[in-house]
């Protein structure tokens, strides 16, 4: 006859105990590491004021309309390793192009990645201007003179020497 061996030491020192133990300790831990990411991160996705960020859809496409009507449109090169950016505009009147553009880089999942600078003026058509960017994946870029009166745009990736066409957005 097999006799059952007796387990003498104390529940705190035995494995299954712990074990059993340890399987909801862990999601409590979870638990408070998702509670503290969701008070620290923002949420860049939601928009506070939808209904005003609605109305200002149509000055938006007004702006694409007024690009399209001049014949705005350009060819951005970056390059990575010096984060320059060089963009050639087309269209528009000679005269009347202004000294320098706006370019939005937006990520299109992190709000804290979105970059804007000023790109100066070089000579008749070109603009250049540097820019340092943190993360990885699909840019989307918006490109405006300082008035804001047009609008122009394109979406790439921006990890490796790119030249991208920029034109109105379509309806």
């Amino acid at each position: 006859m097999v006799q059952a061996r007796r387990d003498d030491r104390p529940w705190y020192k035995q494995f299954w105990p712990w074990f059993l133990i340890a399987l909801p300790a862990s999601s409590v831990v979870a638990g408070l590491y998702t509670l503290h990411l969701a008070i620290v991160t923002k949420d860049g996705l939601v928009v506070d004021d939808y209904y005003k960020a609605g109305l200002a859809i149509n000055r938006t496409l007004d702006r694409d309309r007024r690009a399209r009507a001049l014949g705005i449109a350009a060819v951005l090169r970056y390059v990575p390793r010096t984060g320059r950016l060089t963009l050639y505009l087309e269209g528009g009147k000679e005269g009347h192009l202004p000294e320098q553009l706006k370019v939005r880089l937006v990520h299109p999942t992190r709000e804290g990645f979105d970059r804007q600078l000023v790109l100066k003026r070089t000579d008749a058509r070109t603009y250049t201007g540097t820019v340092r960017l943190d993360a990885r994946g699909n840019w989307h870029i918006l490109v405006t003179p300082p008035d804001r009166s047009w609008r122009i745009g394109g979406r790439t990736r921006l990890e490796t020497p790119v030249q991208i066409r920029l034109a109105p957005f379509s309806e």
